[in-house]
Formats: structure tokens, C-alpha cells, sequence
């Protein structure tokens, strides 16, 4: 009985340690340092097939922080309050040593149906969800210039 109850308190113990290293604050996320650049939307609106929607950029994580717990999950595109797109950001990774940075290079899916919404947009407001430890943060970029590719 007496090694039952240990073994519980033991658990309990490592939940707690777990959960607590887990949880991680909108500041404690500011604070790690990804920088967000060269981010551009646009319609493909050239003849012969059916337009798309796509977006793209970079970010860059410092070299201590691991790529494998902290990765772009998703790239949501609002239109005010409204939510026009949630789509799986497609990632290719660069190491620059010369600046010791972990960089990545973003997309979506290059078949995006264009949503009718966007039809008339000259900017969208986009959030890029980050998971950290498997715990999701937003980081919102407002008014990304929707350019139009005929």
C-alpha cells in the first residue's frame, strides 16, 4: 500500500512539473525573439485556370531555441473580425550561420481557392499561429498588402 502511495505522489509530482514548464504567457512568447519579415499576399488572377489566393514570408528564430517545439502551425486570414482562411503553413528551414539564426520561409497551400470576400480587399490582416511546446500564440501582422497577379 505504502509503495502505491508513493508511486502516485511521484506522478502527481511530475504532472505538476510538467504542466507548469509547459505554460508559457503572450510575453514570455514576445520574449523568444522570432522575427517575422518579408510577408506578402496576393490573388493569382492569370488567365487559364482558376485563380488562388497565397501568401508567403520568413522568420527566424535565434539558434538556442529548438525547431522542432517551436514552429509556424497555421496562417489565418482575417478581414476585420472575420475569419477568411486557416491553412497549414508549409515550411522550408535554413540554418545562417554567418548570423546564427534558425530562418524559415512560409507558405500556404499554392491551390488556395480565392474566397469572395477578398475579391475587393487591398489588405488583409493576418495572424501567424505559432505552437510552442504544443501551446498555440498568435502573432498578428495588420494590414499585409493584397497584391493582384494577372
Amino acid at each position: 500500500m505504502k509503495k502505491v502511495s508513493i508511486c502516485i505522489n511521484i506522478s502527481v509530482l511530475i504532472l505538476l512539473l510538467s504542466s507548469c514548464s509547459a505554460s508559457l504567457s503572450q510575453k514570455e512568447f514576445e520574449e523568444l525573439n522570432i522575427k517575422i519579415s518579408d510577408i506578402q499576399s496576393w490573388l493569382n488572377l492569370m488567365p487559364g485556370g482558376p485563380g488562388s489566393f497565397h501568401i508567403a514570408g520568413k522568420y527566424q528564430l535565434p539558434e538556442d531555441l529548438n525547431e522542432k517545439e517551436i514552429f509556424l502551425d497555421k496562417i489565418v486570414i482575417m478581414d476585420k473580425d472575420k475569419e477568411i482562411y486557416s491553412l497549414t503553413a508549409e515550411l522550408q528551414f535554413f540554418y545562417n550561420p554567418e548570423f546564427r539564426v534558425k530562418e524559415f520561409t512560409f507558405s500556404n497551400y499554392y491551390q488556395t481557392k480565392i474566397e469572395p470576400a477578398l475579391i475587393k480587399k487591398d489588405f488583409v490582416d493576418v495572424q501567424l499561429v505559432f505552437s510552442v511546446h504544443g501551446v498555440l500564440f498568435r502573432k498578428e501582422i495588420n494590414s499585409v498588402q493584397l497584391k493582384r497577379v494577372y
